[in-house]
């Protein structure tokens, strides 16, 4: 057992808060290079933080340890989702997840290809090779608009209104997770925090999705999940609110626009033809996507009781980050960890 290098420095000066969101991974990057390790710790968000760039480290946190921590965005996020299946712990946690897999068995999930398939020729059947588009943008639209469909049974083309007031609500939504968990009104300027404004957005959210709830059609997903053994109707509002987040289509375009551009290019002509025609082989390329380009730089824990992670000492009432894009690229797990190898997955 040894204490983690690095250090926390004092109150409020030592913070490092501001560098570390500023580039989070270049903030990684340094320490453990000049700690040289993978394992560090520093001062975050005012509180002495240790930061976990190992897999082994990362599976302590979330697997056998997981017990000894306790979620640690709760505190800025809880008031803008409310209670769901993130914020829940021990026999709540998992009567929430069962419920879920209810919802999402494969027999469930096979309704959505049609949805699917529809959008996929709205947004990409009719593009211009000549034109430079942004690709981040386009897939997030197309993501957006499948969340809607999906789980608002939104219909795609009689609905451009309907997706364009649901988009602009989930980004002022969205924004409101990165403001000051503050509801502050400037009476004399008449402007808003951006926190209070995304409360305001939760609240006309919860009201479409209860208006779409009531004109729910048997056999459409918003039917299933009433369906489905949620305790009330408020747990399946929040859920909803969870499943059409901006941080879902943000996610899914990071991942698509990284599957495009690892396989974009000439020298990659063959490794696009074996993805086509291998469906295991591109079941690789998108693992190896998402460990090298992760959509989420990692989440946050707080530790109510004194562990181990990976050999090292974590105390009591610190908090633990894990970083995804650090673990990723362990070396004890992923040798030349830089390098895009779908092979490798052939192995694990």
């Amino acid at each position: 057992m040894a204490q983690p290098k690095g250090n926390v420095g004092y109150m409020f000066v030592g913070d490092k808060s501001i560098e570390f969101y500023r580039d989070p991974i270049t903030f990684v990057n340094k320490q453990m290079q000049e700690h040289d390790t993978r394992i560090f710790q520093s001062r975050l968000l005012n509180k002495p933080t240790i930061f976990l760039g190992t897999i082994q480290g990362v599976q302590d946190l979330v697997g056998e340890c997981s017990h000894n921590f306790e979620m640690g965005y709760k505190v800025f996020m809880h008031g803008l989702y409310g209670d769901n299946v993130v914020f829940s712990e021990g026999e709540e946690a998992k009567r929430l997840r069962d419920v879920l897999h209810c919802i999402f068995q494969p027999d469930n999930v096979q309704q959505f290809n049609n949805k699917l398939q529809d959008l996929i020729v709205k947004h990409f059947s009719h593009m211009d090779t000549g034109t430079e588009i942004s690709a981040y943008e386009r897939f997030k639209h197309f993501a957006t608009e499948l969340s809607f469909s999906i789980f608002l049974d939104v219909v795609p083309d009689h609905s451009d209104e309907v997706n364009e007031l649901l988009s602009q609500l989930i980004t002022t939504h969205w924004h409101g997770i990165i403001s000051v968990p503050l509801s502050l009104r400037m009476p004399y300027w008449g402007s808003k925090s951006g926190y209070n404004k995304a409360v305001e957005a939760k609240g006309k959210l919860i009201e479409i999705i209860r208006d779409r709830l009531e004109k729910a059609n048997k056999g459409d997903f918003l039917h299933r999940i009433t369906e489905a053994g949620f305790q009330n109707q408020t747990e399946v509002e929040n859920h909803l609110l969870l499943f059409i987040s901006a941080l879902v289509p943000k996610a899914f375009a990071s991942i698509l626009t990284s599957f495009t551009l690892a396989l974009s290019g000439q020298d990659k002509s063959s490794q696009r033809h074996q993805a086509c025609v291998d469906s295991k082989y591109l079941d690789h390329v998108l693992l190896e996507v998402q460990r090298l380009w992760p959509p989420f730089f990692g989440g946050r824990r707080l530790t109510r009781k004194s562990c181990v992670l990976d050999g090292i000492q974590v105390q009591q009432g610190t908090a633990v980050i894990y970083m995804t894009h650090a673990a990723h690229r362990d070396p004890k797990v992923f040798p030349d960890p830089e390098e895009f190898k779908p092979e490798r997955w052939e192995e694990k």
